[in-house]
C-alpha cells in the first residue's frame, strides 16, 4: 500500500469514535470477528501459536504445578488476548474465573471488583492447606505477563514475604487513609493495588476469609487487611513499593523506560527509580493508552516487524463476505476529487455487499456526487447522498453514516475522507483479514513527518509525540 496515498482504521467496539481519513470500523453484529476456532464451549479464545523457549518449557511446566495463576474476566475482549498471548509466550497456564458469566462487580465507573474475591476465594478452597503452592492473581484486561513463572517466582522468594501485593502511587479508592500506610523513601510506590498480587496458598486463603458482596470493593478490601498491623504481620503481607516484581504504571509515567533487544525479540519495562526489571506490567487507572503504547513490544511482539498484527487473521468467505457500509466524507473542497472517485471505483470488493454513503459540505462537491450516486449507486446494495444544501456540519455526517449503517445491519463501516485517495484496490480486504479493532495504514505526507498516526495522547486528551513515532513515519519500524 502506498504510504503517501492511503490512510485506514478497523474498529471492533461498541463505542463509536470520531474517525479521520480513511477508516474501517466494526459494528458488533458478531458474525465476522473470530473465526469458529478461536474460541471454545466457555467462549474462552485461545491464545495463538507464538514461539516458546523450549529450553524453558520443561521448568515451567514444572512450576505450573506448584504456581497456580489466576485471572478474573467475563469476556474475550482484546486486552484479554493479549494477556493470554503473554502467558503463553513465557508457557504460563492460567486459569480465568467468570469467562462468559454476567460481570458483578459494578460498573467500572466507580469502586467495584468485589466478585474477583469471591471467584478466587472459591477457586482456591482446595489448596488452602497446600503450604508448598503459590498463588499469582492478576486482573487480565490491562495487564502484561513479560517474563517466565521461574523469574517470577524467584522475585516474590526475594521479597521476604508470604503474600506480596504490587504498589501504586495514588491512595485509591479511599484517600482519607493515605497517611496510614507505613511511610517508604524516595520514588517508591506507597499505596496497594489490587491488580496483582502473589502468595503461598494458605496465606491468599486466609486473606480472603472475610465477605464481601460482588459489587464491593476489591481494592478497599485488601487494603483494611493491609492496614491492620495484627493482621498484616499474621499474612506476612508487604508491598513491592520498589516495582521489582509488578510494575502500576499510573503516576508512573516518568519511572519506566522500554528498552527493545530487536537480536532476541524481547522487549522489557525498567523501572528507573530502583533499576528494576519488572515481570507483570498493570495499566492501572488512566494508564491504558500507556500500556498499549508499550505492549506493541512487550512479550515477544516484535522482532523487526509487527508479530502481534499477524495473529488471528480473519478468512473471507467469498460466499458469505462482510455487509460493509462505505462512507466517503468530503467535509472540505479538495483537488482531484473525480479522480479520488475513480480509485473508490476499483475497490476490489462486491458492490452488492456494499452500502454507500456519501457526504459533503463542500458546494463544490456536490453535483459530482450526485453524478456518481445517479450513474453508480444501482450497483451497491443501497446509495444515499447528503449534500452541503442539507447543512449538516461534519461530525453530524459522520455520526449519520455510522447510524445508517446499523440500521443496514453493516458489519463494518469503511470510512474513506476524499483526501485519501487509495492506490492499492485490495485494501478493504487486507483490513479485514487483519481482524483487528484498530488498523491504520500509514498515511504520511512524502519526506516529511506528519501523518494519520497520533503514537501518543497528552493527559488533556490531545496529541503528543510517542517515543516511537519518528521511526515508525520512516518506516524504520513496521
Amino acid at each position: 500500500m502506498q504510504n503517501h496515498k492511503q490512510g485506514a482504521l478497523f474498529l471492533r467496539s461498541s463505542a463509536m469514535l470520531f474517525l479521520f481519513m480513511a477508516s474501517l470500523l466494526l459494528l458488533l453484529q458478531g458474525a465476522h470477528t473470530i473465526s469458529d476456532g478461536d474460541a471454545d464451549a466457555d467462549g474462552v479464545v485461545a491464545a495463538p501459536e507464538v514461539v516458546v523457549d523450549a529450553a524453558a518449557t520443561a521448568t515451567q511446566s514444572n512450576l505450573n504445578g506448584k504456581v497456580k495463576v489466576f485471572t478474573v474476566a467475563s469476556e474475550p475482549t482484546d486486552g484479554y488476548r493479549r494477556y493470554i498471548r503473554s502467558a503463553t509466550v513465557y508457557d504460563i497456564e492460567v486459569t480465568t474465573l467468570g469467562m462468559g458469566e454476567e460481570w458483578k462487580g459494578g460498573d467500572m465507573k466507580t469502586a467495584g471488583g468485589g466478585v474477583k474475591i469471591n471467584l478466587l476465594r472459591e477457586a482456591i478452597e482446595s489448596l488452602k492447606d497446600a503450604q508448598d503452592v503459590i498463588i499469582l492473581f492478576t486482573d487480565s484486561y490491562d495487564v502484561i505477563i513479560t517474563a517466565t513463572l521461574e523469574e517470577i517466582v524467584e522475585k516474590f522468594k526475594e521479597s521476604g514475604a508470604k503474600l506480596l501485593f504490587s504498589a501504586e502511587k495514588f491512595c485509591w479508592p479511599d484517600k482519607s487513609l493515605a497517611n496510614k500506610y507505613p511511610e517508604v523513601e524516595g520514588k517508591a510506590s506507597r499505596y496497594l493495588n489490587s491488580g496483582a498480587f502473589i502468595g503461598y496458598a494458605p496465606q491468599v486463603y486466609a486473606l480472603l476469609e472475610e465477605t464481601i458482596e460482588d459489587t464491593g470493593d476489591d481494592q478497599l478490601y485488601y487494603t483494611k487487611v493491609f492496614l491492620d498491623e495484627t493482621k498484616r504481620a499474621k499474612l506476612g503481607m508487604k508491598l513491592d513499593t520498589q516495582s521489582r516484581l509488578f510494575q502500576n504504571l499510573h503516576g508512573a509515567k516518568n519511572d519506566v523506560k522500554l528498552k527493545v533487544d530487536l537480536d532476541s525479540n524481547q522487549g522489557t519495562l525498567q523501572n528507573l527509580d530502583f533499576m528494576t526489571t519488572p515481570a507483570i506490567i498493570h495499566g492501572n487507572g488512566l494508564s491504558k493508552v500507556d500500556l498499549n503504547a508499550y505492549g506493541n513490544y512487550l512479550a515477544k511482539t516484535f522482532s523487526g516487524v509487527c508479530t502481534f498484527c499477524q495473529e488471528y487473521p480473519l478468512e473471507l468467505n467469498e460466499q458469505a463476505l462482510p455487509v460493509i457500509t462505505l462512507a466517503i466524507m468530503v467535509p472540505q473542497a479538495v483537488p482531484f476529487f473525480d479522480l479520488f472517485l475513480d480509485k473508490i471505483e476499483k475497490i476490489n470488493y462486491p458492490k452488492d455487499h456494499l452500502h454507500l454513503f456519501m457526504y459533503t459540505n463542500a458546494p463544490l462537491h456536490d453535483e459530482l456526487i450526485e453524478s456518481y450516486v445517479k450513474n453508480q449507486g444501482k450497483q451497491y446494495a443501497s446509495a444515499k447522498f447528503v449534500l452541503s444544501a442539507d447543512e449538516l456540519d461534519e461530525r453530524a455526517g459522520r455520526q449519520l453514516a455510522l447510524d445508517k449503517a446499523k440500521l443496514q445491519h453493516s458489519d463494518y463501516i469503511f470510512f474513506v475522507d476524499g483526501d485519501a485517495h487509495i492506490d492499492d484496490s485490495e485494501v478493504l480486504r487486507e483490513l479485514l483479514i487483519m481482524n483487528k479493532q484498530f488498523v491504520a495504514p500509514l498515511f504520511s505526507k512524502y519526506h516529511e513527518l506528519w501523518s494519520n498516526f497520533w503514537g501518543a495522547l497528552s493527559d488533556g486528551g490531545y496529541y503528543a509525540r510517542s517515543h516511537d513515532y519518528v521511526d515508525i513515519v520512516k518506516r524504520d519500524l513496521m
